[in-house]
């Protein structure tokens, strides 16, 4: 008879159902705020609609593999590193964290994307990692942290977009899929520490405030310079831009402010060989 080989859709809709299983466990849908709840460069009203809207939030096999993805590697990283303790839970004034790997002396925190090209402190998705960091090191006093960026394919640069999609082409001289570390350092008696405390402090009260009136006009959307990128492709982008959620006036101001990673001299950007950089 010979070796039979044939698909088996039953495995495969089995292990994808269990891995929805595991993401759906890790949903918040209580009104406890975490510090990736409230980053500016993420979105304030996407995570409050994700708790009061949970059926808009369908789990696509994209957001699966992300998940898991960034879990094996989380697991796998945190494991062989033995710096510190993983997942250790923070508080400071109703605000939770949970940092990947954490000690007296250090924070780090483990990404994981599938972004084409090398992120650095231009880009959105770096302020946002960089951001998540310097809040924990608000919250526990440590000065020194690290982004460890896992790169999972090699580099590609945008040519152009057209109604058919996307198109990149791979440089015989892009980055292989790798690891890039950036280290931070955050003085203890530094001004930039209160500053983004308060704004922490502020940011976190707003999104308390809306969950339990249940008022999403008081967020603010995302800054209009960024929300052409972004926002269409939100699963709330119908109803978060329904006229009858408007932004208050001053929830437009905030999306407006300045921010504080944008002000010259904040950053301290030092490359050097090894590609690290002080903050």
């Amino acid at each position: 008879m010979g070796i039979i080989i044939s698909k088996n859709d039953e495995f495969t809709t089995f292990l994808k159902n269990k891995l929805k299983e595991r993401y759906e466990q890790r949903r918040r849908l209580d009104n406890k705020v975490h510090v990736s709840d409230i980053i500016p460069s993420s979105c304030i009203r996407k995570q409050y609609y994700a708790r009061k809207l949970p059926e808009l939030d369908v789990i696509s096999n994209e957001t699966v593999q992300h998940f898991v993805r960034g879990e094996a590697s989380e697991l796998v990283i945190t494991n062989l590193a033995d710096l510190g303790v993983s997942q250790a839970e923070l508080e400071m004034d109703g605000l939770t964290g949970r940092p990947d790997i954490m000690n007296s002396d250090v924070i780090v925190e483990l990404k994981d994307t599938m972004n084409t090209q090398r992120l650095n402190v231009t880009d959105d998705k770096f302020k946002s990692y960089l951001r998540q960091l310097l809040y924990y090191l608000v919250i526990t006093g440590i000065e020194k942290g690290i982004i460890s960026i896992k790169y999972n394919i090699k580099e590609l640069k945008w040519i152009k977009s057209d109604p058919h999609g996307d198109y990149f082409f791979r440089p015989f001289n892009s980055k292989s899929p790798e690891i890039e570390s950036w280290e931070i350092f955050l003085p203890a008696n530094d001004i930039t520490r209160e500053i983004l405390k308060n704004e922490m402090i502020r940011r976190k009260n707003l999104f308390v405030k809306a969950l339990e009136n249940e008022d999403v006009t008081i967020l603010p959307r995302l800054s209009e310079k960024i929300r052409s990128r972004k926002c269409p492709w939100c699963k709330f982008y119908e109803v978060c831009m329904d006229s009858k959620n408007y932004e208050t006036e001053e929830a437009k101001e905030m999306a407006n402010e300045i921010d504080i990673l944008d002000i010259p001299s904040v950053i301290d950007l030092k490359i050097n060989d090894t590609t690290n950089t002080t903050t």
